[in-house]
Parts: structure tokens; sequence; C-alpha cells
């Protein structure tokens, strides 16, 4: 490996981020992963030194901080992953620093704002996107490390995956290409058992969508018939979308849309937004939206959910165990039409080389070793073969060990360093969870945005007050708890007092000033 110095500018205190830190459990994915994500009840690893050679002589450190609780077995993995990086002749040492759920974003802020050391931090989009840590100087541009360090690593990714890394034309992300995006919008769960028993058909319509829920709600076949539509809050809901004319379009943030032509404005102005909350006021009428979803636990919401207890699932719930919980009970997912799949966004999740590291090749060297044989991917993603996982075949694994809470004994969560060709599952997931997550929608639309990445610290404080003025005002109203002809002109105020034409205006010209740079 060629030793190179680097000089890249420090980051500054990172702002927006309790404003930003909207779910921790929405970073992850629209999705329920399952049958490869776990946690376990490890302790952190603890952080590495800061010198850049420490104990480890000319060995680089690949410190890598994530969200979460290490697995049971974090240490023996990072023997052997340390093991295997040697005998390939790579002089770097890799450990993974987990940082607990509720202090994620305080304490990685503190850790970049004091210049502590570390090479890759995960980035969840939802919560604190990459354009936010760029613009702070939290993370660095990799283009050159890439060409130098990375050949292996461009080719594990489609030209259109890295074209969405890009902010102001320089890479600063390595995507997490774990699922094609283009299946996510559009995707409702339904109980497929429950169609049959009330000789139901899947839906294709709103109308018969919410019909549908009906009747389930009506003959649900348990004694407690509270049971509801399983709404993802932050989320627009696609699945609607594809039953307007309009049809694709793209909503960022609950805050802004932009057409295929490239026009933008204020997503809660528009009437699809209008269709949207009626849709859901009829819901609460016909009381399938629950009363309390504004607060009802995420806990009980997600055991509500694995239980199969929902009349539909918004996105994607495959329960692959659900008929051991539920005789009988299985599900699946439906589209309303036939209408061309859209990517409304190119990735969800995706890793940063850290400003505070001393050698950030190291991160790149690492990811590149990481992507360039199977082998490497299963060891850092599963754990050692034939002691933690058997390999039964392409994208096919058995658990073989597992921790005192019955979760395997290692893996890294997948939506972090996963790649669509390369992912196990295990024999109890859902076939069709296993499709969308090992194939790509070759005929699917993009969004005119992808590539584009939103820098929203030039209006920070109205974003901030924006993001926060949504769940007091339009929540209420997306969600069918009130009417929106009455409340929508209110809440439109109180989004404008907060900021809204002035952070719609800066992300139309950054977009515009991006189109041209592209054209």
């Amino acid at each position: 490996m060629v030793e190179k110095k680097y000089s890249f500018k420090r980051p500054l205190a990172l702002l927006l981020g309790a404003a930003l830190a909207t779910s921790a459990l929405a970073a992850c994915s629209n999705s329920k992963s399952e049958g490869n994500a776990s946690e376990g009840g490890a302790k952190p690893s603890s952080t590495a030194s800061a010198d850049s050679g420490g104990a480890n002589g000319d060995k680089l450190p690949v410190r890598y901080v994530m969200p979460g609780t290490a697995p049971q077995d974090q240490a023996m993995v990072e023997e052997a992953i340390n093991k295997k990086l040697e005998q390939d002749g790579l002089p770097l040492t890799y450990q993974a620093i987990y940082i607990p759920w509720d202090v994620w974003d305080q304490k990685t802020n503190l850790m970049m704002s004091t210049g502590e050391e570390f090479e890759l931090i995960h980035i969840m989009h939802d919560l604190k996107g990459p354009n936010i840590l760029a613009s702070n100087g939290g993370i660095i541009p990799i283009d050159d490390l890439l060409n130098q360090y990375g050949a292996d690593l461009k080719k594990s990714l489609p030209d259109w995956v890295w074209d969405a890394a890009k902010i102001h034309g320089e890479t600063y992300f390595v995507p997490d290409f774990w699922t094609d995006t283009a299946y996510a919008d559009g995707m409702i769960t339904i109980r497929t058992d429950l169609l049959k028993q009330n000789n139901l058909q899947p839906p294709r319509s709103p109308e018969e969508l919410l019909s549908m829920a009906e009747t389930l709600k009506k003959n649900w076949p348990e004694d407690n018939k509270d049971v509801y539509i399983r709404v993802l809050k932050e989320e627009t809901p696609a699945y609607l979308h594809t039953a307007y004319d309009t049809y694709p379009f793209t909503v960022f943030q609950d805050l802004i849309y932009v057409d295929q032509q490239g026009n933008v404005k204020p997503w809660i102005e528009t009437d699809e937004f209008k269709k949207d909350a009626r849709f859901f006021r009829e819901a609460y009428t016909r009381q399938l939206i629950n009363p309390d979803i504004l607060t009802v636990p995420k806990e009980l919401e997600s055991k509500e959910e694995s239980n199969g207890r929902f009349l539909y699932r918004e996105a994607e719930a495959l329960i692959g165990d659900l008929a051991n919980k539920v005789p009988g009970a299985s599900v699946d997912t439906f589209y309303l039409n036939d209408k061309p799949k859209f990517r409304s966004y190119g990735v969800r999740n995706s890793n940063g080389v850290s400003a505070t590291s001393k050698h950030p090749e190291a991160a790149i060297e690492f990811l590149n070793w990481l992507y360039s044989k199977q082998e490497n991917f299963d060891l850092v993603m599963y754990g050692i073969q034939d002691v933690h996982w058997k390999d039964d075949g392409p994208n096919k694994m058995e658990v073989l060990k597992k921790d005192d809470k019955n979760a395997p004994a290692y893996q890294l969560q997948y939506w972090m360093l996963g790649n669509i060709k390369m992912g196990r599952w295990t024999p109890e997931t859902h076939p069709t969870y296993v499709r969308t997550k090992t194939t790509v929608v070759e005929d699917a639309i993009n969004s005119v945005t992808v590539g584009f990445n939103f820098d929203a610290s030039k209006v920070g404080v109205e974003y901030s007050n924006c993001l926060t003025e949504l769940k007091t005002s339009i929540y209420p109203i997306k969600l069918g708890l009130i009417d929106y002809d009455k409340a929508f002109p209110e809440a439109l105020k109180r989004m404008k007092a907060a900021g809204l034409d002035k952070v719609v205006a800066e992300y139309k010209r950054q977009f515009e000033e991006w189109k041209k740079s592209n054209a």
C-alpha cells in the first residue's frame, strides 16, 4: 500500500441533529428486515487509539462507527477478519465501534466536533443525510481514493448508484446498494390468508383498498378487533400515488414535490397531497386508522406488525415466521396497478469516510477488499463459516450459532454494508423478500432527482423548523385525524411562518444548478 497524506477541512460542530433524528427504526429501511439482521447483547467495542499506527506497527486502523449494539461474538469475528486481511496482504486492522441508538446523534456529533479519529461512519439518509455531514466537514470527497484504492469497490455498484453519491459534483459517500428502491415505491403488504378467507382479490385502486381493509376489520378472526392500517408516519404513501394521473413524481421529506419535468413546489400545496389526506380521512372515519396513531409506542406497533395484526401494511413487512405465531397466516406484497416501477431515490443508507482520519485510504481499501470476494463479504456480514453460519447455496445460509436471546451470535446489520448481489438469507425468509433483495428492476424509471443531494445547511433554521412544524400541523391532516378542508389553511400559515417557502426556494436553486452542471 502506498502511504499518502491527505489534508482535509476539520469538521465543525454538526447542526440540525436533534431536529433531524426522527426515528432510529425508520433509518434502516421502510421494510421489515428479516432472516439476517440482529442486535446482540454484548458491550460495544471500545474506541481505538488515536494514533494511526498504534500497537499495530505499520498497520492502519479501520474504525467503523455504526449504530446499535455489538453482537455476542463481535471480538471473535473481528479477530478472524483481521487474520484474513493479513493473509490477503492488507496492512489493515478492522474494528467496529458500536454507538447505542439513543445517543447516536449526540455521540457522533461529539466525536466529529472534537476530532476523534475514526475512518468510516454509517449514514442513515433519513436521519442525517450525507449532504449535511459533507457541508459541515464531517466526511470527505473520495473520488481520488476510489481511483487509487477502490477498483473492485467501484465495479460492485451500477453507475447510476454512484451518480447518486455525488454532492457538488464530487463523490462523498459509498452507497449501500442492499435493495433496489424501485421495489419499495408503491408496495403494500397484505395478509393473503385473510384475502382468501373473505373471498377477496388484491385491491387495484385506493377505493378497493379501503373496501378491503373495512371487510378485514369487520371479519377479523380474533376477539380483539382493534386492528388498523399499519402506517409509516414519516413516509409518503407512494402506493396511492401510482393511481394518480400525475405519477410518477418525487416527494422529499414531506416538504418538496418534484415532477419528472423538474418542476419544484411545496408538497403540501399540491393536489396530490390533498388526495392523500382525503384518502386517510376516509380511512379514519371508517375506523381503519388508529386514533392514537401519533402517540402509540413504536414497540407496540412493531409487536402488532410481527404478529400480522394489520389490515394492510405500507411498504414491505414479509414476516417469514408468521405461520409459527398465527397458524395458517401468510403475507405477501402487492401493487395497486401494473405501472412501471419508479425509483424516487437512489439509496437510503451509505458509509462516509471521516474527515478526522489520518489515513482515509484505509477505509476505501477495506471496503474494496470487502466487496472483491464473496468470502470476504460473508465473513464481515455473517461471521465465521461453519461456526456462525452454513453455506446453503447462492444467497442462502443457515444460522448455526445463536446467543441467549435466540439471535445470531454474530451478524452485521445488512443495511449497513449489504450488497444486492452478495447477500444471504435464511430458509424462513419470505421468498418475495429474497427476490426483491437480490434482483434489480431493469426497466424502472429513475426520478430526475436521483444523484441530487440537497444541502439543507443553507437554510438550516428554516429546515429544522419545518420538520418540527410538520409533525404538529401537517401530520394530523396527512393521517386523516382532522379534516383537510377545515384544518389546512391554518396549518399552511404555520408552515409558511416556519420557513417553508425559503426551504423550497433553496432546494429549487440547488436543483437547477445541479441540472445545469449535469446537462
